[in-house]
């Protein structure tokens, strides 16, 4: 929604960035047809972490997200919220940080400590509300006062009770609304942004696209090298159930992620190549299954979607010793075997991925990847399949 500007004033950064939000005809849930994917780049590029690339001559440029639509940036907006997702670690892979999150009782900042130089100032973000799941106040949203909001507007009804309206407002007076839902789709009606597909639409949200062409050059790296070593035997390919919101064994119920489906939480099993163990079922994101099913499948490997991430391998080694006291659960090889593997989860962005997909190697294949010694902050140098140093000169700006 167009704001117009006194002539004779200077516009300030906040309305130039506001200035070139477009609500696309029947709201904001409606989409757009317009082609946003190859916007034209300000020159230059930065080379300092959380500033943007300067712009000695603004060039206005358009980003099209779907579901959002289009959004035209008269300059690389320098501050953003996000609401749960990838789309801070996304932002994080290029050095900038969130100005304000949802809450902050689930966010993986382990990871950032894990890389030298890499910086996360927790007591610079405000938190949206309390949880995740609260209903949020309007006045946080002008408080916080960011220049772009990276979350899908559909989430941010879900957890807000906000209607399009509200949206709108928020829009208009404080800044762009901007992401898509990338854990798995939302409900097959809009299009599916793999990883990197989202990662390329920040890159030119922010200017970022030298950043992000040195880290799509570090991960086809790193995914050759791995892919490489996967075994490719049939006999040698261990079967994965894999489960969101952990693995209870005293509930009774747990609930299957079909891994083949489109969907960024479970990319960690797709690269290193496992069976699937729900092959072939109706792809539901959250599909209850009782332990009669669990032991219909009986896999080789219980895997725990996002456990990298909210557990520590104390936490993790107690459920293990649950699900083998358990008088069902103890009769599934897995657990039998002591077979539980765990990746990085809803938050998984560029960055964490890297040690998502180290993780899982080396909790699959110990004798091909190295020991995995329980947490990301005890691989020993030798036995990193990453370099940690390239990935933190390239979130500084040293592409």
């Amino acid at each position: 929604m167009a704001t117009e500007t006194d002539v004779h004033e200077v516009p300030t950064r906040r309305e130039m960035i506001k200035g070139g939000s477009t609500i696309l005809g029947g709201g904001l849930l409606a989409g757009c047809t317009s082609d946003g994917d190859n916007p034209t780049p300000a020159d230059g590029t930065d080379t300092a972490t959380n500033s943007p690339p300067p712009t000695d001559s603004p060039t206005s440029y358009e980003v099209t997200i779907e579901p959002a639509g289009s959004r035209t940036f008269e300059e690389a907006p320098e501050t953003y919220a996000s609401i749960p997702g990838a789309w801070m670690d996304i932002a994080m892979g290029f050095g900038i940080q969130p100005k304000a999150v949802a809450a902050f009782d689930r966010l993986p900042l382990k990871y950032y400590d894990a890389l030298p130089g890499v910086d996360f100032d927790a007591d610079a973000v405000r938190t949206l509300g309390e949880s995740a799941e609260s209903q949020y106040d309007k006045e946080v949203f002008y408080d916080v006062d960011v220049d772009v909001h990276l979350m899908d507007p559909r989430m941010l009804k879900k957890y807000s009770g906000w209607n399009d309206e509200d949206l709108e407002e928020i829009e208009s007076n404080v800044g762009p609304i901007l992401g898509s839902l990338i854990r798995f789709p939302f409900g097959g009606r809009d299009p599916y942004y793999t990883l990197y597909e989202a990662f390329e639409k920040a890159a030119q949200i922010f200017q970022r696209q030298a950043q992000y062409e040195a880290w799509v050059t570090l991960k086809e790296s790193f995914y050759t090298d791995i892919e490489s070593r996967v075994p490719v035997s049939g006999d040698d390919i261990p079967t994965v159930a894999a489960f969101n919101f952990g693995f209870d064994p005293e509930s009774g119920k747990f609930f299957a992620a079909n891994i083949d489906a489109p969907r960024n939480d479970t990319r960690s099993f797709r690269m290193l190549g496992v069976n699937n163990a729900f092959q072939g079922e109706e792809y539901i994101p959250f599909k209850p299954i009782g332990t009669e099913k669990l032991l219909d499948v009986d896999p080789d490997y219980i895997g725990m979607i996002g456990s990298l991430s909210y557990i520590d391998d104390t936490q993790f080694q107690k459920i293990v010793e649950t699900a083998q006291d358990h008088d069902t659960l103890s009769q599934l090889r897995a657990v039998e075997n002591g077979n539980f593997v765990r990746t990085g989860g809803q938050y998984m962005g560029p960055i964490i991925d890297l040690f998502s997909a180290e993780a899982l190697a080396k909790q699959l294949y110990p004798e091909e990847y190295g020991e995995w010694p329980g947490s990301i902050q005890d691989v020993p140098e030798e036995e990193q399949l990453f370099d940690r140093q390239r990935v933190a000169d390239i979130i500084n700006g040293d592409v």
